[in-house]
């Protein structure tokens, strides 16, 4: 159906209002001096997207194009854009910055104070064909599958974590819930050499963690977390607990345990958030 701009119709999946989704088509857009315009060949579906559909996502504008993990190949350019050209495979950075606020003049364009998330507040990826900014279509190897690096996004949440705890060979790190979330970061820490324990009340998920090479399981609610962590624990380890969106046993346990001299890290998705005692655990910066 498409083949480098070629197409018999163009359509998109949209949110109208809550509850009411619709695939609708669309009219062709062209790319401004600084843009591109890329034919979507895969995107995948978020919790945020059905929290949209649900009407749970405060931020969200209806109607909307959701739609944020996404990857495709460029089909047409702005007359000022460099970076790639027609016919590359491109990854989109939903994360669309204004790039003049201080958060923006610091580096730190992910907290901009004029935000928008293509998705969300603008159309996203759900459809045949989308305008971005240059600067957010990240040109990828055609020898990298596009449904692979359309996983971009949710595997770039794992990457910055574990950046940001300096997750490194030394560590032990805990994975509360095996869904999605949790097996990027479980494939990104062995990356990084670090040891990996996945907990889940799901077999199933248990088994697929084993096959993205978790090296411990843990059933909630069957096994004994305490004493699975400690005796695998040696003197010069480091350890730190990450929980997925939507798992619940987290709460109180990994800050009930004593943390190493220069602490442990926790990282939450869920809400409300988990809570624990300052008194028995410390964050390592």
């Amino acid at each position: 159906m498409v083949e480098y701009g070629r197409k018999k119709k163009l359509i998109a999946v949209r949110v109208r209002a809550p509850h009411s989704l619709e695939v609708i088509e669309v009219d062709r857009s062209e790319p401004g001096p600084n843009e591109v315009r890329v034919i979507v060949s895969t995107a995948g579906i978020c919790g945020s997207d059905i929290h949209i559909l649900h009407g749970s996502n405060p931020f969200a504008k209806y109607p909307r194009v959701i739609g944020h993990e996404f990857a495709g190949t460029v089909a047409a350019v702005g007359s000022a854009v460099t970076s790639v050209a027609i016919g590359d495979h491109v990854v989109v950075d939903p994360v669309i910055s204004c790039g003049h606020c201080y958060a923006c003049s610091i580096g730190r364009s992910n907290v901009c104070a004029n935000l928008e998330v293509m998705g969300v507040h603008r159309d996203g990826g759900f459809g045949s064909e989308v305008v971005v900014p240059a600067e957010n279509a990240v040109k990828v190897s055609k020898d990298l599958p596009i449904a692979v690096a359309a996983l971009a996004e949710p595997f770039s949440i794992a990457a910055n974590v574990l950046s940001r705890a300096g997750c490194d060979e030394r560590d032990t790190v805990l994975v509360y819930g095996s869904g999605t979330v949790g097996l990027t970061v479980l494939q990104v820490a062995k990356l990084k050499g670090a040891r990996v324990i996945v907990a889940d009340p799901d077999k199933r998920r248990l088994e697929r963690a084993e096959q993205f090479g978790a090296d411990r399981l843990l059933q909630t609610g069957k096994d004994e977390y305490q004493q699975a962590w400690r005796p695998k624990m040696t003197g010069s380890d480091r350890h730190w607990s990450s929980t997925a969106p939507g798992f619940q046993p987290f709460s109180k346990r990994p800050a009930a345990w004593q943390a190493p001299p220069d602490g442990s890290a926790f990282l939450d998705f869920r809400r409300p958030p988990a809570m624990f005692h300052s008194r028995r655990s410390s964050r390592r910066n």
